[in-house]
């Protein structure tokens, strides 16, 4: 008696598996610019933890988000959260009026500016400062918190 019965439950055992791993244990994430050097590198292969809540996430944590405007997943540090005031300009970010201490950012540059942070919502930069599309440069500085795939490192700032 042939046992070709039990691959399909084998199969759906499988593919449940590894749906479940996902959920709970992460996915796998590529680096695909420079705009997070020199913390990560592109080339890089990540292990993103899933984001179950916004109450996660804390200012500094590097994360995975799906830019809707990119049509895409970037790597990118979170800095503003709900309710933040965010300035940046050549002394570096200060957040709610605070100076924000940034040893990660070795290329600084790019755009400055300011951001009140709205309710649900993010401000994301890269550590390349000088060499990064993120909040400074999108039409929509804001991305929704629910945008959030995971986080990869937990906070630096």
């Amino acid at each position: 008696m042939s046992n070709l019965w039990l691959w399909p439950i084998a199969l759906a055992t499988a593919a449940t598996a590894a749906l479940g791993f996902r959920r709970y244990a992460g996915l796998v994430i590529r680096v695909e610019s420079h705009s997070m050097q020199p913390t990560l590198r592109a080339g890089q292969l990540l292990l993103a933890r899933p984001v179950h809540h916004a109450s996660q996430l804390r200012h500094g944590d590097i994360v995975v988000l799906y830019c809707e405007e990119l049509q895409q997943r970037i790597v990118k540090r979170l800095l503003g959260l709900p309710g933040d005031r965010l300035q940046l300009d050549h002394r570096g970010l200060q957040r709610n009026g605070q100076p924000v201490p940034e040893t990660y950012v070795a290329h600084p540059g790019g755009r400055t500016g300011s951001w009140q942070v709205p309710a649900g919502h993010g401000v994301f930069l890269g550590d390349n400062r000088a060499a990064s599309s993120d909040s400074r440069s999108w039409r929509s500085p804001y991305v929704p918190l629910g945008a959030i795939i995971g986080v990869i490192r937990d906070r630096q700032a």
